[in-house]
C-alpha cells in the first residue's frame, strides 16, 4: 500500500521535478490514517495518472516497487524460503509450484514472455476489492491504471527475477 509521507519521499528521492510533484498534490493537503478512505483512492490514483504522463516508466516503476508494503514479515520469509528451496528450478517449474505458496496468487507465463499474477479479486460488482487498503472496499466510479500493481509487484522481487511484471487487476 503506499503511504502519504512514503510516497512523498519516494518523489524526492527518485528526482522527480518539482512541477509534476506540485501538480500531483494540488488541492490535496496531508493525506494520513484519518484521511477519508475515497479522499487517500483518489490522491493516489491521481498521481499515478500524473506520474504515468509525466515520469519516465522505468522510474515510475521504481518508484512505485519502492513503496511496496509487506515487504518484510510472512511474504518475505515465503519468498525467501521458495527461493531457495526451489532455485534450481526451471521458470515454468517455478510458476506451477510457486501458486501453493501463500501470499503469492496465481502467476502465468504469457506469450510474450511476460508474467500475470492473479492475485485477488477486484469487482463484486459495486466495490473496488483490490488487496491494496487504499481502495480496498471503497465504491468508485473511476478506472485504476494497471501501473498502480507495480507497488505490489515488490511482494515478489525477492523470488522473481523477471524482467517485468504484467497485473491483471483492472
Amino acid at each position: 500500500m503506499l503511504s502519504f509521507g512514503k510516497f512523498q519521499e519516494s518523489l524526492e528521492k527518485f528526482n522527480v521535478d518539482e512541477k509534476t510533484i506540485s501538480q500531483i498534490n494540488e488541492g490535496y493537503g496531508i493525506i494520513d490514517s484519518k484521511t477519508p478512505k475515497k479522499v487517500r483512492a483518489l490522491y493516489f490514483k491521481r498521481a499515478v495518472d500524473i506520474m504515468t504522463e509525466c515520469v519516465e516508466a522505468k522510474k515510475l516503476h521504481e518508484i512505485l516497487e519502492w513503496n511496496a508494503c509487506c515487504k518484510g514479515g510472512a511474504r518475505e520469509k515465503a519468498s525467501k524460503a521458495f527461493a531457495k528451496n526451489n532455485g534450481n528450478l526451471s521458470l515454468e517449474e517455478k510458476l506451477e509450484l510457486i501458486k501453493d505458496v501463500p501470499y503469492m496468487g496465481r502467476p502465468v507465463r504469457n506469450e510474450d514472455g511476460t508474467i500475470t499474477i492473479h492475485a485477488v479479486y477486484y469487482s463484486d460488482g459495486e466495490k473496488f476489492l483490490c488487496a491494496c487498503s487504499n481502495y480496498k472496499g471503497v465504491k468508485r466510479d473511476y478506472s485504476v491504471l494497471k501501473t498502480y500493481c507495480f507497488c505490489c509487484a515488490g511482494h515478489y522481487s525477492d523470488v522473481q527475477t523477471w524482467e517485468r511484471y504484467v497485473w491483471s487487476r483492472w
